[in-house]
C-alpha cells in the first residue's frame, strides 16, 4: 500500500495511542505486574526508541539507499534508558511529538524515495523498502496500542483490589 495510502490508518493508530496516554492516572505509568512484564512507561520508552530509529531511517532513505545502518535490541535499550524511573508526562510528551513529526514525514515522503531500500546483513529476507518501513511501524505501533491498553487494564485492576 503507498505510503499517503496508509496515513488515515496512521492517524488513527496514533490518536488511539495518544487517547490511552491521556487516560494514564500517575500512579499506574510505572507499576509492575509482574518480574518480567514492561510498566506502562517502559512501554512508552519502547515506543520513544521504536519512534527514533524509525525517523533515522525514515529521514536516510527518503535520500537514498542505506547500507548497514544497525538495528536495536529493544530489551537493552529499556533497561539501558531506565525507563521505569522517568517522568511519565516527559515520557508521553516525547512520544506525542515524535509521532507527530513521523506522521509528517509518511505525508511528505516522495513517491520516488518510497523504493528506497535498507540493506541489513542480519535480515534474511532481503533489502526492506522505505514504504515497508513505515508500514511497519504503523503495524508495530498498534500492536504495542493493544499491549498498553491490556497492560493499563491489568495495573488498574491491581490498584482497585483491597490490600
Amino acid at each position: 500500500m503507498p505510503t499517503h495510502a496508509l496515513l488515515p490508518a496512521a492517524r488513527r493508530i496514533v490518536a488511539d495511542m495518544q487517547a490511552l496516554l491521556d487516560s494514564t492516572p500517575l500512579a499506574a505509568a510505572h507499576v509492575r505486574v509482574a518480574a518480567d512484564a514492561w510498566t506502562l512507561g517502559e512501554i512508552v520508552g519502547h515506543l520513544i526508541d521504536s519512534a527514533s530509529n524509525n525517523h533515522q531511517r525514515f529521514a536516510r532513505l527518503r535520500l537514498g539507499n542505506l547500507d548497514g545502518f544497525p538495528g536495536y535490541k529493544a530489551e537493552a535499550w529499556v533497561l539501558a534508558q531506565d525507563y521505569a524511573a522517568c517522568d511519565f508526562p516527559m515520557l508521553a510528551g516525547l512520544w506525542t511529538q515524535y509521532n507527530a513529526l513521523l506522521l509528517h514525514l509518511a505525508a511528505t515522503t516522495p513517491a520516488a524515495a518510497l523504493g528506497h531500500v535498507w540493506r541489513r546483513p542480519d535480515h534474511a529476507g532481503g533489502p526492506l523498502t522505505l514504504e515497508f518501513l513505515v508500514a511497519d511501524y504503523y503495524d508495530h505501533l498498534r500492536l504495542h496500542c493493544q499491549h498498553y491498553g491490556d497492560r493499563l487494564a491489568e495495573v488498574l485492576a491491581l490498584q482497585e483490589q483491597p490490600d
